[in-house]
């Protein structure tokens, strides 16, 4: 779709005019762009990208409002226009600094991460899911594990087999996703796991007969747990334990970072950190650093802008912001030099190869990237 067409084609579909194609398009373009296109910036370029945001939210609302259509087609012409005009003034101030910026160096570009993971077994055996074929794949104790065609893990009582499920005593499963992997794994209770890159879960075969359903968490995962009250739900990990009933947080617990973040989208947890417990609220975060524990409200969305396909940063300096890179990218980095201490905010699609989220970097003309092999190096 040309930027010319957009508003005549916003303009259809507000009047319910346009056809399935159309109407398909349109969705698609604002999906693509309520993050806005040109993702990165510097605080000086803050301002302007919070503009854009602000408007293509109006325009989502003009989208879903019930307003009379005379009114929604003139106003829809003037949103749109101011989108575009928005959009297009933040790319042409990145474009005219990339066009400055220099000391980009790529030998190769890298793709982005994908769904991996490896499954450990109770009894030592091991399944690499990415290779594996969809389908079942094994049934034990009572619980059958299928791998669905959209890449998800899904243990689950089989009925069919007549077996009964036993109770778990002690025995484990283990998945692991590696650097530049993800995966998605329902537990036999319901609960649905997001795993991130460089991340494992342990939990049991099955939580039957058990008090409690724990499961033991290393890196970052989005947890939405299936409500029981009878047996709360518990993520373990080496600095805290998060106890639920059913709720949706996330946990980000990798050890090369300075804290342990836990960010409550929905219901309540109870978070357990040294002799400190607290509950969480819906839109707070706790930040676990040393013996320190503070709750600040957030975004959630950018806690979980990973699970939604983003690579989303508010106000983050360099080196925080390369660490996520490294892990999705699986790369290495390293620095030359003296880095800058400007921060930086902004969004890119997390499925993009890694020279788009490089050179838009760059184009701040604050930092400069090197890519040999699999190694990225950062100069000022």
């Amino acid at each position: 779709m040309l930027p010319e067409e957009l508003p005549e084609l916003i303009n259809l579909y507000l009047k319910g005019t346009c056809t399935p194609a159309q109407k398909e398009e349109v969705e698609k373009w604002y999906e693509e762009h309520q993050f806005t296109e040109l993702e990165f910036y510097s605080q000086d370029e803050v301002l302007i990208a919070n503009s854009a945001q602000r408007s293509l939210t109006i325009l989502k609302r003009k989208i879903l409002s019930a307003q009379p259509e005379r009114i929604r087609s003139i106003r829809l012409f003037y949103i749109a226009a101011a989108v575009m005009l928005l959009l297009l003034s933040v790319g042409l101030m990145v474009y005219n600094n990339f066009n400055t910026s220099s000391g980009n160096y790529y030998v190769n570009d890298i793709a982005p991460g994908k769904n991996k993971a490896v499954l450990k077994l109770a009894d030592g055996s091991s399944i690499v899911l990415d290779n594996a074929a969809n389908g079942n794949l094994v049934t034990r104790s009572g619980i059958r594990i299928t791998k669905t065609k959209d890449g998800q893990l899904v243990f689950s009582a089989n009925a069919a087999s007549g077996q009964k499920i036993a109770p778990s005593n002690g025995h484990t499963n283990t998945i692991t996703t590696p650097r530049g992997g993800q995966y998605q794994v329902e537990l036999p209770d319901g609960t649905v796991v997001w795993l991130n890159a460089a991340s494992s879960l342990q939990f049991p075969e099955s939580f039957q007969a058990s008090q409690q359903r724990r499961v033991t968490l290393s890196g970052e995962a989005y947890f939405q747990v299936a409500r029981d009250t009878k047996r709360p739900f518990i993520v373990h990990t080496d600095e805290q334990d998060v106890k639920v009933l059913g709720t949706h947080f996330n946990i980000n617990s990798y050890q090369e970072e300075t804290a342990v973040k836990t960010t409550l989208l929905e219901g309540s947890v109870e978070l357990s950190f040294s002799k400190q417990h607290l509950v969480l609220k819906p839109g707070e975060q706790a930040v676990c650093k040393g013996e320190d524990l503070q709750i600040h409200a957030v975004d959630t969305e950018d806690a979980i802008a990973w699970k939604n396909g983003k690579l989303k940063f508010s106000n983050e300096n360099i080196r925080e912001l390369m660490r996520r890179i490294a892990r999705w990218y699986d790369v290495e980095v390293v620095y030359e030099g003296n880095m800058t201490n400007k921060d930086f905010s902004g969004s890119v699609s997390r499925y993009e190869n890694v020279s788009k989220i490089l050179d838009v970097l760059e184009s701040t003309n604050t930092v400069h990237f090197k890519v040999e092999g699999r190694r990225i190096t950062v100069m000022p």
